[in-house]
């Protein structure tokens, strides 16, 4: 069961993110920046979480990394127009996206613990000479990629002041999220229900592949990508479903799934355990996905009907241990365990983020929640 702490910060949530962690470090999260939008004067703030070891009073072992404390701001910006978009680009480095066409990023200065604008890029997005919102952004490295309303995308060096490529006509509608899939490669998710992956190398414009939902033209809100398999990625829908995709083949969804009752704002998958996916929405739901039992499931029935497994005297099949949870057959999908993490449907929960056992949203009742959940690490 999730320990959860509710958060009031005095100001609705549009973005989080955990701070990343130190390669090799033995020790969790405990840094993150949140971005606001929907007020007079929008801020992006950093915030500490303070954590203490809890020993179980059997055994006496501690259990690391319950969150006991409420965040502490550290310090804070402010910020024009609402955050659409927030990474971490470095240890002290943040870039955030604005409904004003505008990008921008900061630099935290921990001796004196502020928060200072190192450079802005101005009305990258507009419409007919008029700043339109940056809807999203991906950052890889010193590389940012930014898209927007008017169906442009720029790519941006942090080193540089102007943008170092911009594809002009990269969609004819809004584009609401990107990732980078490789380290040249970027795919972007639009309001008319399509997949896009460029390819930097490229001196075209054109997408190098073009994927798309069948049917009605729902509009993909979000997408991220499978941590260490990168060709598995998951979108969230403006009608709240959850679709899975294999960009080698197939230029349609693998499944989609009837999830949440509104818009899914965001999801990720856990960086260590990608079995596992987390996913917040319009209708104030924040869920758990937990893939672990599809495999499970499927090498028992492969079993069952080849007459392999024990006692029957066969052998193991190479390719059941091949197939990805995310991938299997719709009739795998029936053993997929969703848990809402959240008792009380409250206001939607635009954004969400988890490294470790640690996961924090934030919503527009002005709250950030935090919650431990043991059984990932």
């Amino acid at each position: 069961m999730a320990d959860i702490r509710a958060t009031f910060v005095s100001q609705k949530i549009s973005k989080i993110r955990w701070k990343n962690i130190v390669k090799n470090s033995l020790e969790g999260p405990d840094t993150f920046v949140t971005g606001s939008w929907d007020d007079e004067e929008n801020k992006v703030c950093l915030w500490k979480v303070n954590r203490e070891k809890k020993f179980d009073e059997g055994d006496g072992r501690g259990t690391e990394g319950d969150v006991d404390n409420d965040p502490i701001p550290i310090c804070e910006a402010s910020h024009i127009g609402d955050v659409t978009g927030l990474e971490f680009i470095s240890e002290d480095h943040i870039v955030s996206s604005s409904s004003s066409g505008t990008v921008t990023l900061y630099k935290h200065h921990t001796s004196s613990q502020t928060l200072g604008n190192s450079h802005q890029w101005e009305r990258l997005h507009h419409h007919c000479n008029k700043p339109c919102p940056c809807t999203c952004l991906a950052v890889r490295e010193d590389c940012i990629i930014t898209a927007g309303e008017d169906g442009r995308i720029n790519v941006l060096n942090i080193a540089q002041k102007d943008p170092s490529r911009t594809i002009g006509k990269a969609d004819s509608c809004t584009v609401n999220g990107v990732i980078f899939l490789k380290q040249f490669e970027f795919l972007t998710v639009n309001s008319t229900g399509q997949l896009k992956i460029y390819d930097l190398r490229s001196k075209s414009d054109d997408p190098a592949q073009t994927l798309s939902v069948t049917g009605d033209l729902t509009p993909l809100q979000c997408v991220d990508k499978h941590p260490s398999q990168s060709h598995i990625v998951a979108t969230g829908g403006d009608d709240g479903t959850l679709g899975i995709w294999d960009l080698r083949q197939d230029k349609f969804p693998v499944s989609l799934m009837e999830a949440h009752s509104s818009t899914v704002w965001e999801l990720k998958f856990h960086k260590t355990s990608p079995d596992h996916l987390f996913t917040c929405s319009d209708d104030g739901s924040l869920w758990h996905w937990d893939s672990t039992q599809i495999n499970s499931f499927s090498m028992a029935a492969i079993n069952h009907y080849s007459g392999t497994g024990a006692g029957s005297g066969g052998g193991s099949l190479p390719s059941q241990t091949t197939v990805n949870p995310w991938l299997e057959t719709e009739i795998a999908k029936n053993k997929m365990e969703i848990t809402s993490l959240l008792s009380d449907k409250s206001l939607p929960i635009n954004s969400l983020d988890i490294t470790g056992h640690a996961l924090i949203c934030g919503n527009d009742g002005e709250t950030i929640f935090t919650l431990n959940l043991p059984a990932l690490r």
